[in-house]
């Protein structure tokens, strides 16, 4: 009898702790959105009552969510009535860092524990940006990456660009470096790389020699080159040498001599569209500052400026009174009729010749908030005519294609990764709605709309306990 009790218990447990283990094993992180509506961003259309399931950061299954096998273990999140993008990108930046404590006086100047790269970079995740280049990247913006990267720290990925300039004429060490020649050209490109920077900034101070040299020394190490036209070039010159990106419509509006005829703009337009060099139009930029220079209290006071730290505060007063309150009224005049005449039409007509566009807003800048700004210039390239859609384009696909990775994120797709954001209204209807955040996925963590509220008001009440009321 004891024999067949033990038998028992053997068939048992061969039967059931196998089934057991397996049920302890299964990966809780999947996650379920169902009957979602997806835009996949592939092409202008929408996939309704979708279900997309996300496991360790990718997209491991998408179809009609009657077709689609939920498991009993993942979370579920029911996304009807939701419209569904992959993440945005901004790819024009600029991040707080003790460098740029040189510009401010002694009583703006902010210690390092005074910006909180935590809070700073929710901002950035709360308005579904989770790709950004930093354009003047600084040595402790790489420690700050790698923890995104390692998962220490919340933030969207940071795409790393050295600033290089010719000597004497604007942003000074450490925050650009400074170059006189070729050859301190190649060695100030050398160390960004042995440094650790993904990418180079070209400025507008470079001479020829030391452009040619950033170029060159750059493709060599398989390093990007994005930033201004040098005014010891042309665009012609900056377009046959390969440059990566023009970082303003600006840039090219420089180089017209106050032609803003459309036979002019055209030529600009086709001339870039033709090459493989894409803009980043940051016609928010220009807007700002038209608005700051005629309205600075009001710019300088905007709604979302209550989710600023102390640093940025500091260099907005900075720059809006050394800078922009200084300007000579001709000056004033001419970057109005500069915006109006040239950049935004310019874009559309760079955008209508077949040209590749990404978004990129200059934040940092007065008048452009960290994250908040990206949805000014999204519906900164509709007001000119490009549809929504080709807008949203720029902000989550193109910047995939132009970094190399299309193949990896960029769209709803199996396969690609999980960096995908939940609307409730449909952009393609109105742009603005990129606005109106459900919830945002980052890899694999899912942050509703209200962590997202709370996380914001946190950001408000830690700058009031520290005097900085709005």
């Amino acid at each position: 009898m004891k024999l067949k009790n033990m038998l028992k218990l053997l068939i048992w447990a061969l039967l059931f702790i196998p089934a057991f283990v397996v049920s302890q094993m299964v990966d809780k992180s999947t996650l379920a959105f169902t009957h979602v509506s997806v835009i996949p961003m592939d092409e202008e259309r929408i996939l309704p009552d979708q279900t997309v399931l996300v496991k360790e950061g990718h997209i491991v299954a998408i179809g009609l969510s009657s077709a689609i096998y939920v498991p009993e273990e993942a979370t579920i999140i029911n996304a009807q009535g939701k419209y569904m993008i992959p993440t945005l990108s901004d790819m024009h930046i600029h991040l707080e860092g003790d460098a740029w404590n040189l510009l401010l006086p002694p009583e703006l100047k902010q210690s390092k524990e005074a910006t909180d790269f935590s809070d700073l970079l929710f901002l950035y995740i709360a308005n579904g940006v989770t790709t950004v280049e930093i354009m003047s990247a600084l040595p402790e913006h790489i420690e700050i990456r790698d923890q995104i990267e390692r998962g220490d720290l919340l933030g969207p990925r940071l795409i790393l660009s050295r600033m290089i300039d010719g000597p004497d004429m604007a942003w000074p060490p450490p925050i650009s470096t400074w170059v006189k020649d070729a050859e301190e050209a190649q060695k100030a490109v050398g160390d960004a790389h042995t440094q650790g920077y993904d990418r180079i900034k070209a400025y507008s101070f470079l001479s020829k020699a030391s452009y040619d040299a950033l170029l060159s020394t750059a493709k060599e190490l398989n390093m990007g080159v994005d930033g201004h036209v040098p005014l010891a070039l042309s665009v012609e010159q900056v377009v046959a040498s390969e440059q990566n990106a023009i970082v303003h419509s600006e840039e090219l509006m420089k180089f017209a001599k106050g032609n803003y005829s459309k036979g002019q703009i055209a030529y600009f337009a086709e001339l870039v569209a033709e090459s493989n060099t894409w803009i980043t139009p940051t016609l928010s930029t220009s807007h700002s500052i038209v608005s700051l220079l005629a309205d600075p209290e009001k710019e300088m006071s905007l709604p979302t400026t209550e989710y600023m730290g102390p640093m940025a505060k500091g260099i907005w007063s900075f720059m809006n009174t050394k800078l922009y309150q200084t300007m000579p009224e001709e000056y004033r005049s001419g970057i109005n009729e500069g915006y109006e005449s040239f950049q935004r039409p310019f874009t559309f007509a760079f955008h209508q010749a077949g040209g590749k566009i990404l978004t990129g807003t200059d934040a940092l800048l007065p008048g452009i908030v960290h994250g908040f700004s990206i949805h000014k210039e999204l519906e900164e390239l509709v007001a000119v005519g490009i549809t929504p859609f080709e807008a949203l384009k720029a902000s989550t696909t193109n910047p995939f294609e132009f970094l190399g990775e299309l193949e990896n994120a960029g769209t709803v797709e199996l396969g690609k990764t999980s960096n995908l954001l939940l609307l409730e209204e449909n952009p393609l209807e109105s742009i603005s709605n990129t606005r109106k955040i459900y919830g945002i996925l980052v890899k694999d963590r899912w942050i509703p709309k209200e962590e997202i509220k709370s996380r914001l008001n946190n950001i408000v009440k830690s700058y009031a306990d520290m005097g900085l009321e709005h």
